[in-house]
């Protein structure tokens, strides 16, 4: 295995800065093995990384032992209905590799670049099918790990149904995950459309979209009030042939949004202007959105995006919260006048559309945000910097006082007293399952040891 000393580390995003005493790089069981009984070797807290995409700071401390599992990343075994790959396998890569066999992921999230490992034990988001989950470590049956003490572990649903239920949410605090089996299905025709409305519109359409079995994602627009809603369902009558769809979609995401964004914000101080300019940005990608991102046969593989390990400038970053259905339209319009209401007082406005998906009950995990019912989120999105992290703190208090529940990996700047009213007793129950698992703190890192303090 490589080991390096001393090392310093962003994420993907820019945000956070690490420095562990050591980084290693495992190419096998034994290899991690040697690093969790190593203490002395590997100082604590030992923790896994995968593409570093998280937003929040979750992969460790300065001067603990950073494991990077980008090695051990080989697709082990394909059957009918699961496959069975190694923690640094990347989405995309094992999507693509899935589509040479007529066979596609259940949910097909846009993040290609994040690790199998990282979806399996974290929480992740996409607007549900009927029938289906929105998070991929529901779709997960099987995990071997290492634990805090060195054993080789082997924890399936099967065999392990309550602690595969702890696993989905564990973000590398039970074990260091080195092998995934998730269910897989045939492929199926993605047919996708979009529509552009008010609020008052989608709040009226939402239930038949529902009604009709689309899966709902949408954009928001919160200072002109509007969204952009894309709607998708599977059309298993045809072949699927169109990829070029999704194409021009991602290469937004990926590069072209942000960048024109950043170019609007370098080239207007003035606050009218860059809000004229904003529109006119946002205009042009509702339109393109709704004539050509439209089709009935897309490849449901060609969502995934390949996202840069560095970004550059050219930045996509995100936050997420995820509310009630009963309640999320009175929230969304309360959202875009808090966003107004904060450029008054502040002067800032993000300066990326902001996103949303509607996503259905769901138990497979201990800590899922849709424990007790079908939720709508509103994902802030942003270039970045100073302002956009100082917006953050405060949109974390907006939502925590509308009820709303957080992504731990995905939602930056969060206080334990939010996560505990979000998560309740069932934080208490995975506080005290993690500290029976791992004793001695091997893996408990300064940010998840804050947020599971009041618990």
């Amino acid at each position: 295995m490589d080991i390096k000393q001393d090392v310093t580390i962003q994420s993907w995003d820019g945000t956070w800065t690490y420095r562990p005493k050591v980084l290693v790089t495992p190419t096998s069981v034994e290899d991690l093995i040697e690093i969790m009984t190593g203490e002395v070797r590997f100082p604590s807290p030992v923790r896994p990384a995968g593409s570093m995409h998280s937003t929040a700071r979750m992969n460790g401390d300065d001067g603990g032992t950073m494991v990077d599992m980008k090695a051990m990343n080989r697709i082990l075994l394909f059957g009918e209905e699961t496959v069975t790959v190694e923690a640094g396998a990347t989405y995309i890569v094992v999507s693509n590799a899935l589509k040479e066999r007529g066979l596609q992921f259940h949910v097909t999230t846009e993040i290609g670049n994040v690790t199998l490992a990282a979806m399996a034990c974290a929480a992740t988001k996409d607007s549900s099918f009927p029938g289906g989950y929105g998070q991929i470590s529901s779709y997960v049956i099987g995990v071997r790990l290492v634990a805090p003490d060195g054993e080789v572990r082997t924890i399936t649903e099967r065999e392990n149904p309550d602690e595969m239920q702890l696993i989905r949410s564990s973000y590398g605090l039970f074990g260091i995950i080195f092998e995934v089996t998730i269910k897989v299905r045939r492929t199926t025709a993605l047919s996708v459309r979009h529509y552009s409305m008010g609020l008052p519109e989608f709040r009226k359409r939402f239930p038949v979209f529902k009604a009709q079995g689309y899966a709902v994602m949408y954009y928001i627009f919160p200072y002109a009030r509007r969204v952009l809603v894309e709607l998708r369902k599977d059309n298993p009558d045809v072949e699927p042939k169109s990829r070029r769809r999704w194409t021009y979609r991602n290469r937004f995401w990926r590069k072209y949004g942000p960048a024109i964004a950043l170019w609007i914000r370098r080239r207007t101080a003035n606050r009218t202007l860059r809000s004229l300019g904003d529109q006119l940005h946002f205009f042009i990608l509702r339109q393109g959105l709704i004539r050509v991102v439209r089709s009935d046969a897309t490849w449901p593989h060609a969502q995934i995006i390949n996202y840069p390990r560095d970004p550059g400038r050219n930045r996509y970053l995100f936050s997420m919260w995820a509310f009630r259905e009963a309640s999320f339209f009175k929230i969304l319009d309360d959202y875009c006048d808090f966003c107004a209401d904060y450029e008054k007082e502040t002067g800032y406005r993000c300066d990326l559309p902001s996103v949303g998906y509607s996503i259905v009950q769901d138990r497979q995990a201990l800590l899922s945000y849709s424990w007790d019912g079908g939720t709508l989120s509103i994902d802030p999105a942003s270039t970045g910097g100073k302002e956009w992290e100082a917006f953050l703190r405060v949109y974390n208090d907006f939502c925590s006082a509308r009820g709303g529940a957080p992504l731990l990996n995905q939602t930056p700047f969060l206080t334990s007293a939010q996560v505990k009213k979000a998560f309740g007793e069932r934080l208490a129950i995975f506080a005290d399952a993690r500290a029976l698992a791992d004793r001695h703190d091997r893996l408990l890192d300064s940010y998840f040891r804050e947020l599971l303090t009041d618990a």
